[in-house]
């Protein structure tokens, strides 16, 4: 065989010639970066990093969607209090921690209450945790309601300072 078929022929051996030195150059490239070289490890953006979870208060931590973890980093999103579902960073025992509330169905008011650990949200009544009763700021500052949309939500009363 001389010419193109030969010269051809010779690239389609040469590229199935060693499957092993393909799979070994593959799994090279997918390395765990744990096992990299240090350098390598420091090069590597911020973002790949431990997030700093160390905190004083609530305010100090806040959520970073690509993690989907808290941290202490003041670039990461602060969340707003909760009302009817969502994420809560909260700090506990100074490192910053992670509360997913999923929204709470409802018929009618009765059937919402509040939990306040690990922060206040908003949770399906029960005997031990009832619906609030009594006068917004008197007996409770923090309630539950049942929206038209069927949900649960909380809703932080505006009290004057006794």
């Amino acid at each position: 065989m001389t010419g193109p078929a030969a010269q051809a022929h010779a690239t389609a051996a040469q590229a199935h010639a060693d499957p092993a030195q393909a799979h070994a150059t593959a799994a090279q490239a997918h390395a765990d970066p744990a096992q990299a070289d240090p350098a390598e490890a420091q090069a590597r953006p911020a973002e790949t990093r431990a997030l700093p979870a160390a905190c004083t208060d609530d305010a100090g931590c806040g959520y970073d969607p690509a993690t989907e973890r808290c941290g202490a980093d003041p670039r990461l999103n602060r969340q707003p209090p909760l009302t009817d579902q969502g994420i809560v960073c909260y700090c506990d025992a100074g490192a910053c921690a992670l509360h997913r509330v999923l929204p709470v169905p409802c018929e009618g008011d009765s059937d919402c209450a509040v939990a306040n650990e690990p922060r206040p949200h908003p949770v399906r009544a029960t005997r031990e945790r009832p619906h609030e009763k009594g006068r917004p700021c008197r007996d409770f500052t923090l309630s539950t309601t049942c929206e038209r949309t069927n949900i649960c939500t909380l809703r932080r009363h505006a009290c004057p300072k006794r």
